[in-house]
């Protein structure tokens, strides 16, 4: 956890950044803001009440605050049940017992898309009834994988990552069946599992709405020992957090000793959180990441210190943070979105700047990433800046944006060819949307950018043709299409995900497209 090269002064607080990763996942699940970081709290209360040992009890601290940090890994599965909203889908069927499928067609049919309408709860509804339970099982594991992964990048330990992995393991071992039930679940994740659902229900319905739903499902989905402790206690676990100051509330219930990190782990939260965004969408996939690669590279041909390049690639690499709260039927309309859908998007940016803006390592780099779609003669959002107001370095991430995104397909059109892009950008700078000056060091740095990796072979030992399958997975792509794409039987396709998977040591899509993104596989 801690860095010897770095002196203790300069040493970073972990339960700093992930107090941030923390935000970043209520907001993915349409939580109310802190609440990850009041689970903190009552699970550090809850855990000492059963008389965990210290290393535990800290362990349990930081799951409490990773514990969704996966969420986004299922979100294609989350918008077929949810008509599109994989927001409202995420937010409802959390929390839902899954081996209760009535209750998930009553969410369907009452909650799930409510705002969108008639239709889009109906889509619900078929989504709910005709997707087969391994999907469901699917989304789920990937859930758990992905966030045992993310787990490990940002820092947690050995027992942190077991728990994200054993998220949503029931204590009757049913439903998930690869996941570990009973005993052999982390106690950990059994005692954070009861806190985040009985505090779900305490902010929907107090006290009695919290203890209900612990009986109801105790000794089915959860721990029954955990649960009758729970019971004993509730009272005052849940008076724990308050209301006002839970950010400063969460560190303070940190558990000694308190787990320092060397500010170069900054690095790995930016990273980390850009492949959490860039897993909500196929049609988007690396974008976050290339962004930041073609604007540290535009920042240096701008110019700039090598300080101010180092926080605008950590700002491109969480610029679209906020785009974890856009519904996915939102993020892949091909045809106009309304003026609704239009105030969503415009919203992103002041979510990516919110979710940063308490921790104060990331309070630099989410001022800048907000900017990314202002504009020097004031057309931009999400506060209309003018030019004076915008610094180099939030202009060049503006520009990297920009061109970036043109070179991406998208739903609603293909990439754009490099001359046509290079075309836009010039246009955009000559009308005063975006700085001449940082579209020149955009253009200059795209240069540089192109084919990674000629000389260099695969990692984990894959061959061309499983990179080739890879590929088209992170992509959403069904086994039929790839091998449609590749013009091989998809019994061969089969073979090769099998292969593949067990070269990088996952078990689900979910966790193949991070490995995709972790080691910049994704281009084709």
């Amino acid at each position: 956890m801690g860095d010897r090269g770095a002196r203790p002064g300069q040493m970073l607080r972990l339960a700093e950044l992930l107090g941030a990763v923390s935000l970043a996942t209520d907001l993915a699940e349409d939580a109310p803001s802190g609440s990850a970081l009041r689970d903190a709290v009552t699970v550090v209360a809850f855990a000492q009440v059963v008389g965990l040992a210290a290393e535990e009890v800290s362990d349990a601290y930081y799951l409490a605050l990773l514990y969704h940090v996966g969420c986004t890994a299922a979100s294609a599965n989350q918008a077929r049940v949810g008509g599109g909203d994989d927001i409202s889908a995420r937010h409802w069927y959390s929390n839902a017992d899954y081996a209760d499928r009535p209750q998930m067609l009553r969410l369907a049919v009452t909650k799930v898309g409510k705002e969108w309408g008639i239709g889009t709860r109906v889509q619900a509804v078929a989504g709910v009834v005709t997707s087969p339970p391994r999907s469901v099982v699917s989304a789920i594991g990937g859930i758990c994988e992905v966030g045992a992964r993310l787990g490990r990048r940002l820092g947690a330990a050995p027992g942190v990552t077991d728990g994200l992995d054993h998220a949503y393991a029931r204590w009757d071992g049913k439903v998930f069946t690869r996941l570990p039930s009973g005993e052999a679940i982390s106690r950990i994740a059994r005692l954070v599992h009861i806190v985040h659902l009985a505090r779900a229900f305490h902010q929907a319905g107090g006290r009695d709405a919290a203890d209900d739903v612990v009986r109801a499902r105790r000794g089915t989905e959860l721990d029954p020992d955990l649960c009758d402790r729970w019971l004993m206690h509730s009272e005052e676990l849940l008076q724990r957090a308050g209301e006002d100051s839970v950010w400063e509330a969460a560190l303070d219930a940190e558990p000694e000793p308190r787990r320092l990190v060397a500010p170069s782990h900054v690095d790995a939260v930016t990273e980390a959180f850009a492949d959490f965004v860039d897993l909500k969408a196929s049609h988007a996939m690396a974008h976050s990441s290339h962004v930041a690669e073609l604007a540290s590279a535009a920042g240096i041909a701008f110019g700039l210190t090598q300080d101010e390049v180092v926080t605008l690639q950590r700002a491109g690499q969480v610029h679209d943070l906020g785009n974890v709260s856009v519904a996915q039927r939102i993020l892949a309309k091909k045809g106009a979105i309304d003026r609704t859908e239009r105030e969503r998007i415009r919203l992103h940016p002041y979510h990516s700047q919110r979710v940063l803006s308490l921790a104060e390592p990331m309070r630099e780099i989410g001022e800048m990433a907000g900017m990314h779609h202002e504009r020097p003669n004031g057309s931009g959002y999400h506060r209309g800046l003018r030019a004076a107001a915008i610094p180099p370095a939030a202009r060049v991430l503006a520009a990297a944006e920009a061109y970036q995104s043109m070179r991406e397909d998208r739903p609603w059109r293909e990439a754009l060819p490099s001359q046509k892009a290079t075309d836009e950008l010039r246009r955009e700078a000559r009308e005063g949307r975006l700085d001449r000056r940082a579209v020149d060091a955009v253009l200059e740095a795209s240069g540089q950018q192109g084919a990674r990796r000629e000389a260099r072979s695969w990692p984990a030992g894959l061959t061309d043709r499983e990179v080739d399958v890879l590929r088209r997975l992170a992509r959403g792509r069904s086994n039929k299409e790839v091998a449609s794409d590749l013009h091989v039987s998809e019994s061969t396709v089969h073979t090769h995900v099998i292969n593949l998977y067990g070269k990088i040591n996952v078990r689900t899509r979910a966790g193949a497209t991070l490995f995709a993104l972790e080691n910049d596989l994704i281009q084709l």
